[in-house]
């Protein structure tokens, strides 16, 4: 123990004296105090220096420095590869046995020396140590990464790893095992590493999601073992029919690796099940992993755009040209008089100068049906239209019209923008617009501002905005022909002017969140999963609440149906349904509220995919890599004996003697403050019993 001082040790004279003063100054001339018995003066006297000592010594910022030894025995892990091909073997009936009897024998005759925690690992990292060989994946790299961040800077004293080597999640397990220093890895292996004759597909890369009428890129690899120069047909089929087939023909070679990459065409609407066979070949040792199912949802992604105006314009035909490129966009051009009014199926409305007829009736009908806008306001707008878009002008009774060009906006960020854009503008001609300053609602995101030559004004030219829950964007100006027409003239292409427009549909048309029933599923799954869905409900001011009751049903393939309720979770709901057999299900939800049915339904489904099933060979080479490079060894599950004749010899494995210093002020020690406070009490008893003031 030492002690450390805030301030320099001379001020203890200091503390002395001023101690010393006082005491002698609180007794000087004391009335009854001479008369007193010495040991009774005495006593009072060194009370009072004492206590007046402490206090002023306490002022001096002192701290207590102590150390202590501790001393912590070797922590020694035994890793458990848990997963389903720890019994692909020929000797996996005795793989329990053995590694039952291993951990016994591990506790008993090293248990004083070595501190044993036990992990499986699977999908993920368990600490519960329930050996069943259960689960459908390997994770491997997982036990390195847990031990390392759980047992940082503790005294690892080394690992005993059982597995097969095999692993279908994460990277390969010697990465995060080299983050673990000065810890020798003890392999254990299991299973046959002799290949036998065999061909598997290892992986498949899809999207989740394609298009309607477009095709999409699915890559399968193949791993082939001892068929060599053999040539096999590599067919996907969709509802029992083959849409694609490769021939592959393996290299003359022991093992061999294919990476086929197909472009499917999407035909089929909705969630579709496409499975891909390998050919089998004469003596092969698996035939379960020559097949695999991948799921890809097929979306009608077409947005229909319904372009309104008085008259035909050069505006028109310049934003149809834009539109016309995207495979994804069915254009109608329609003038307000010839248009019947219907708005099924309606994506989006382009609305150039409307007219008072859509100021007071269709207006009111987009609105309704949440469709969302974009306007192109010029000279032929009818005035009520502003008004109704938040968009406020200072002088109503001015019907000049102004020519601005326009500028981006450098805050603006709902979608990427360009040099080549910003640039462009610079060139664009002016638009031709209401002339007058005026402001738009609060919540606009403005894409640019008008430019009058070098000034750029506050006054936005384009932008984005919501009224009353319906999306939509203006652009204060017509004359976007001469836009095109410019670019055109200067770089002998449109793709600047294509740029501006495909972004704002794009954003226009994206569905947007409303009120009501919003629940989220999970499209596929594994069997070996647990089924959680979340959902919430949002009333019209967008606001999550969990008052409704939610009904959720499922049916399976054959017409089974499975009711169960949400519940409450937080600001949502949730449910859990457990693990659900292999198949395609269909949902239904339904609540009520406010004297209104809201329902969502859609389709998941339940992948009976087993990774582990197509592990025919262990990977021993993954293990004694392992050993290699932490300074461990490799032994046979079934050949232990050399391993605890190693460990007992092994002089790296040692307790270890940490020093562990503490600080203390002086003032958080109660017993210092106790001899104080007890101090100055016991001058106080004596003063009121001899009867000194």
């Amino acid at each position: 123990m030492n002690l450390n001082l805030d301030y320099s040790a001379w001020w203890l004279f200091l503390v002395v004296f001023i101690s010393l003063s006082l005491t002698y100054l609180s007794y000087f001339n004391k009335k009854g105090f001479d008369e007193l018995p010495s040991g009774i003066k005495s006593a009072m006297l060194i009370s009072r220096f004492l206590s007046l000592f402490l206090l002023g010594f306490l002022l001096l910022g002192v701290l207590f420095n102590t150390s202590n030894e501790r001393l912590e025995k070797p922590i020694f892990f035994v890793v458990t590869d848990n997963s389903k091909s720890m019994l692909n073997y020929k000797d996996s009936t005795s793989v329990l046995k053995e590694l039952n009897a291993f951990r016994s024998k591990l506790k008993k005759d090293f248990g004083n020396q070595l501190l044993i925690k036990e992990i499986t690992i699977g999908t993920d990292v368990k600490t519960d140590v329930k050996i069943g060989f259960n689960e459908s994946n390997s994770n491997l790299e997982k036990a390195f990464e847990y031990i390392n961040t759980e047992y940082y800077n503790r005294n690892i004293g080394g690992i005993a790893f059982i597995s097969d080597g095999n692993f279908n999640m994460g990277a390969n397990p010697i990465y995060n095992a080299e983050r673990i220093k000065f810890s020798p890895i003890f392999s254990f292996a299991v299973g046959d590493s002799i290949q036998k004759r065999d061909h598997l597909i290892r992986n498949i890369f899809n999207n989740n999601i394609a298009f309607y009428k477009n095709k999409f890129p699915v890559e399968i690899d193949v791993a082939s073992y001892k068929l060599n120069d053999e040539e096999i047909t590599v067919r996907i089929e969709l509802d029992k029919k083959i849409i694609a087939t490769k021939k592959v023909k393996y290299s003359n070679s022991d093992q061999d690796f294919k990476k086929l990459i197909f472009n499917l065409p999407a035909e089929k609407i909705g969630f579709q099940t496409y499975t891909v066979h390998l050919e089998e070949v004469q003596n092969e040792v698996s035939l379960q992993n020559n097949h695999r199912n991948f799921y890809v949802e097929i979306l009608d992604s077409r947005n229909k755009v319904l372009i309104l105006s008085d008259a035909p314009h050069p505006d028109l035909a310049a934003l149809q040209s834009v539109l016309s490129e995207d495979d994804n966009i069915e254009v109608e051009y329609k003038t307000f008089e010839a248009w019947d009014k219907k708005v099924n199926n309606i994506n989006l409305l382009i609305c150039h100068n409307p007219s008072k007829q859509f100021s007071t009736e269709l207006f009111k009908l987009f609105k309704n049906k949440n469709i969302p806008v974009l306007y192109v306001l010029g000279s032929k707008t009818h005035k009520g239209i502003y008004s109704k878009l938040g968009i406020q002008f200072s002088n109503e009774s001015s019907n000049q019209i102004d020519e601005f060009q326009g500028a981006i906006n450098k805050g603006f960020s709902i979608f990427e923008t360009n040099e080549e854009l910003i640039e462009s503008l610079n060139y664009y001609p002016p638009l031709s617009g209401k002339y007058g300053e005026f402001s738009v609602p609060n919540s606009s995101s403005i894409f640019m501002q008008q430019r009058i030559g070098p000034v750029t004004k506050k006054t936005p030219l384009f932008f984005f905005s919501s009224i009353q829950g319906m999306t939509y964007g203006a652009i204060m100006g017509e004359g976007l022909w001469r836009w095109k027409f410019n670019e055109f003239q200067r770089r002998k292409s449109h793709d600047v002017f294509n740029l501006i427009f495909a972004k704002s549909v794009q954003f226009l048309t994206l569905r947007k969140r409303g009120s009501g029933l919003n629940v989220i599923i999970p499209k596929k799954l594994n069997k070996d999963e647990d089924l959680v869905i979340n959902a919430n409900f949002y009333n019209d001011a967008l606001e999550p609440i969990t008052s409704p009751e939610i009904i959720f049903e499922i049916t399976d393939e054959k017409e089974k149906k499975y009711e169960s309720q949400f519940a409450v979770n937080g600001n949502g709901y949730q449910a859990k349904l457990g693990k659900m057999n292999p198949g395609k299900y269909t949902w239904l939800a339904q609540t009520k509220f406010g004297n209104k049915n809201y329902t969502q339904k859609g389709i998941f489904f339940i992948e009976d995919l087993d990774n582990e099933k197509s592990e025919s060979v262990a990977n021993h080479s993954v293990l004694k890599q392992l050993s290699k490079q932490s300074n461990g060894k490799f032994y046979n599950l079934n050949k232990l004996q050399s391993f605890y004749e190693d460990l007992s010899n092994r002089k790296d494995i040692k307790t270890v003697s940490y020093e562990e210093k503490t600080t203390q002020n002086l003032i958080d020690i109660w017993w210092y403050l106790l001899i104080t406070a007890s101090l100055l009490i016991s001058e106080w008893f004596l003063k009121r019993l001899y009867g000194l003031n």
